[in-house]
């Protein structure tokens, strides 16, 4: 009896030992990439930095955080951030996030509220911390901008992970429910007022390649560009308006994809007219896009129904034969 009694203090002390150096590594880290990034002209601003959890966690709070990144802009504060791993599995991380904070780019301030955001992260046990896989669930959303426009969402969940057999490729899902797309893009796209006031559902499932691997250079460093996206499913549904699209993209070095995307738009005429009315097709241009997306609509066996390709080639965008606009760029910055 006496030597199990022996046994179990020196383990337990052996633990509280182990916990203790953990814990203090863990705070040093954190308090040492803090440092890095105000060293390279990050403003970098915390009241306080502890680790608890004893002893079977490494709870880090951070308060009254900001971090501003002077090369893009971007910032963000909030009144605290949580990261959550156990002791015997560190590269298994749990992050928390309060139900209010601010991100701000050098064009306007956001200010985001939640009931709920919470993220779970693993990384490979590598120098880079290369990410393996992550899931973010945001529930009770609302956003409202300095710029005049809001929006929310019941929940959004999203999900990543290193695709198998395949080197800096990533399958990337995210759906969100119940989208408020807020007054002002309502305004701009829906100004008679005729469509429901939600979203009801957004879907997007998608394998996206990049020129490396995503890791802890993403945040410090730069985002590297996207090479492929192959979108296997993306859709959404808005009062009787039905949008689908799926296919294959290459990215060129300025970011610019280049493929085609099957396209399936349920009621096409009244997504035409949000687009003229949000300036994504030229008014003038209305008319002979109508005509010509009406002829692949009969084609398609639908006067409501089109089925057509969405290709994208050098910077320009094409709805079968008709261009409708430039390209966005999809390189990170």
């Amino acid at each position: 009896m006496r030597k199990l009694l022996i046994i179990v203090l020196v383990a337990a002390t052996a633990w509280g030992a182990y916990w203790v150096v953990g814990a203090t590594a863990s705070q040093k880290a954190t308090e040492g990439w803090l440092d890095a990034r105000r060293a390279e002209g990050w403003q970098v601003e915390y009241s306080d930095l502890k680790v608890r959890g004893f002893p079977n966690r490494f709870d880090t709070t951070i308060t009254d955080i900001q971090l501003t990144d002077p090369e893009t802009g971007l910032s963000w504060s909030a009144p605290f951030f949580q990261l959550f791993s156990l002791s015997y599995q560190p590269n298994h991380l749990i992050a928390t996030w309060p139900n209010t904070q601010v991100f701000a780019t050098p064009f306007q301030k956001i200010d985001i509220k939640t009931s709920k955001m919470a993220a779970s992260l693993k990384v490979l046990p590598t120098s880079t911390l290369e990410l393996d896989t992550a899931t973010v669930v945001v529930e009770g959303a609302a956003l409202t901008s300095s710029a005049g426009w809001n929006s929310g969402a019941d929940k959004v969940n999203a999900a990543i992970r290193r695709t198998t057999g395949k080197e800096m490729t990533y399958d990337v899902a995210a759906q969100a429910d119940t989208v408020i797309p807020g007054d002002a893009l309502r305004g701009l796209l829906d100004a008679g007022g005729t469509l429901p006031d939600v979203i009801e559902g957004l879907t997007f499932d998608t394998e996206i390649g990049f020129a490396r691997p995503l890791d802890i250079r993403v945040i410090e460093d730069n985002r590297p560009d996207i090479t492929t996206l192959n979108i296997k499913d993306a859709r959404g549904t808005w009062g009787e308006l039905q949008l689908r699209a799926k296919g294959d993209l290459d990215v060129d070095a300025e970011g610019y994809a280049n493929g085609e995307l099957a396209l399936n738009a349920r009621n096409w005429r009244e997504m035409l007219a949000l687009a003229v009315r949000a300036g994504a097709v030229p008014a003038e241009a209305a008319s002979a896009a109508e005509l010509g997306l009406g002829f692949l609509a009969r084609l398609s066996g639908s006067e409501n129904s089109l089925d057509a390709p969405l290709t994208f080639a050098g910077s320009r965008v094409f709805l079968g034969p008709i261009p409708i606009g430039t390209a966005p760029t999809l390189n990170l910055r």
